[in-house]
């Protein structure tokens, strides 16, 4: 579901703000992710790594819009 809707939303966003800005916005939110994931991981929270996975799924999919 979020490979369908995302994209639609990011698409969106990138035609307000631009392709540059866009980029580095979703490649923020990827690396964001990532770090929430990894301190999910050190801390043993699952929950932190699944809201850290979702964090990352935002960025990756509108990245590839991008």
């Amino acid at each position: 579901m979020p490979n369908i809707v995302l994209p639609l939303f990011g698409g969106i966003m990138l035609d307000k703000l631009g392709i540059r800005v866009g980029l580095v916005l979703f490649c923020m939110a990827l690396t964001i992710g990532q770090c929430i994931f990894t301190l999910g991981g050190y801390a043993e929270s699952y929950y932190l790594m699944l809201i850290g996975r979702c964090v990352f799924g935002l960025g990756g999919e509108s990245m590839n819009v991008a």
